[in-house]
């Protein structure tokens, strides 16, 4: 099989530009992905972090780029800033591995606007990588025309739904011309982005790399009843129990990052917290200690932690069960990477195992533990008590008494008084169906009659 890398399509620079940073074996989504962009075919592709889907469009992009015209010929939209970040030092790393003059526009918000619009006006960025909200600006405010755009991607495409950022690229698309190259990248696809697709591409390639639903087998994902205990007390002992070497700790409010922080910081631990609420300056800060190691602990919201790339990440300790999800995969996906082994606790409630079971249904696969002497053991699965309590579910209250005595007391003729129960308290239950059919029956003859008056 050839090696999508190999193309001949593909500009030789870029060709030894991918070699110098070791990109030898594409991955599968690479592979899939690279020929049609090459063959100007749109795309939705659906793929987990982490599957090598930047290069799978950044290579067909700086690709089509003519280095010549110093106007906008592609546009990469992301998310949430840290993710145009990342995307924009790795589109720095291959324009100069490849040794390309391609001039690559950074917008973000959150950023200096000013210096943005000052750098836009000395010279036009050819690809711009963008946050929706900045990109729309800029587009209205007419500092760049976007009529000769030949690619437009949005990366993480459901995540651009979640923060509410759809209706700011369909603004920008809506101004793209009609033979413009679409492809959307995303770990799911719910309903909602797949009708907006369609608006954009009638007919798209899809191209389904794997189910984001099935945990990494890196992953030890474990479920735990934590009962009538402490959640936050099961919390503290969970992240010392061992030495993870970095632990992230999933809430879902800012209120509750805010109060798991204050009380870990209570027992001694020293713990960073990543949320919608700290300024854009404090974020960076968190980041930049995280990543030098001066931080074991994390608690983060869902939002401000997608699309977060930390590396490291050994333990992940969803504290409550998210509203959508969904949010639970891309938590859990947050450890376990590039082939490590990782760790995942989902803290739950009897009353929360319906959500677990929706969970099950979409493909999550979650081993069931108890907290004893300090450590993790494994127990029973929680549908085993389901198929226990099926035998009973349908006997009266005084009943299921009898069943659970039996299995106590063993006294002659014991057996048979239970079985002459349930045969008594089954005719009752006959007797009463029946009374119920005949009034029923009676009713419907005398609506009958006065209908026929």
């Amino acid at each position: 099989m050839n090696n999508t890398f190999t193309d001949s399509r593909i500009r030789p620079e870029l060709q030894t530009g991918l070699e110098k940073i070791h990109f030898d074996k594409p991955t599968e989504v690479q592979e899939r992905v690279i020929p049609a962009l090459l063959s100007r075919v749109n795309v939705v592709v659906q793929a987990a972090t982490g599957s090598g889907k930047t290069h799978a469009y950044l290579v067909p992009v700086f690709n089509d780029i003519d280095e010549t015209k110093n106007y906008v010929q592609a546009i990469i939209t992301a998310p949430s800033r840290e993710l145009a970040d990342q995307l924009y030092q790795v589109a720095k790393q291959l324009r100069k591995a490849s040794g390309l003059d391609i001039s690559i526009g950074h917008l973000a918000g959150g950023t200096d606007r000013e210096r943005q619009l000052a750098k836009m006006a000395n010279k036009k960025p050819q690809l711009v990588i963008a946050t929706p909200g900045r990109l729309l600006d800029f587009v209205e405010k007419k500092v760049f025309a976007v009529d000769s755009v030949k690619d437009f991607i949005i990366d993480e495409a459901d995540m651009t739904l979640d923060m509410g950022f759809l209706a700011d690229i369909d603004k920008v698309a809506a101004k793209l011309p009609k033979d413009v190259l679409f492809a959307a990248f995303s770990a799911t696809i719910p309903v909602k982005l797949a009708n907006f697709l369609r608006k954009y591409m009638a007919h798209p390639d899809e191209i389904i790399i794997d189910n984001p639903a099935v945990i990494a087998p890196t992953i030890k994902n474990d479920l735990l009843d934590i009962g009538s205990k402490d959640r936050k007390n099961v919390l503290y002992k969970l992240l010392t129990l061992g030495q993870p070497y970095l632990a992230l700790v999933f809430a879902n409010t800012k209120q509750k990052v805010d109060e798991l922080v204050n009380f870990l910081q209570d027992q001694g631990l020293k713990v960073a917290k990543i949320h919608g609420g700290i300024t854009e300056r404090e974020r960076k800060r968190t980041l930049r200690q995280v990543e030098q190691g001066q931080f074991q602990y994390v608690v983060a919201s869902d939002l401000a932690a997608r699309g977060l790339d930390i590396d490291g990440v050994s333990l992940v300790i969803n504290y409550e069960v998210p509203r959508d999800l969904e949010f639970v995969i891309h938590r859990i996906g947050r450890t376990g990477r590039n082939g490590l082994p990782g760790h995942a606790i989902t803290l739950i409630r009897e009353e929360e195992m319906k959500r677990i079971q929706e969970l099950e249904n979409m493909g999550v696969h979650f081993d069931f533990v108890e907290l004893k002497h300090g450590e993790l053991v494994p127990r029973k699965h929680y549908r085993s008590r389901e198929n226990r309590q099926g035998k009973n579910r349908k006997l009266d209250t005084k009943l299921v008494g009898y069943v659970k005595k039996e299995k106590r007391i063993r006294k002659p003729g014991y057996k048979k008084k239970i079985k002459r129960a349930i045969q008594e308290d089954n005719r009752q239950k006959r007797k009463l169906e029946q009374r119920h059919e005949i009034r029923k029956a009676k009713r419907l003859r005398k609506r009958k009659r006065e209908q026929g008056r």
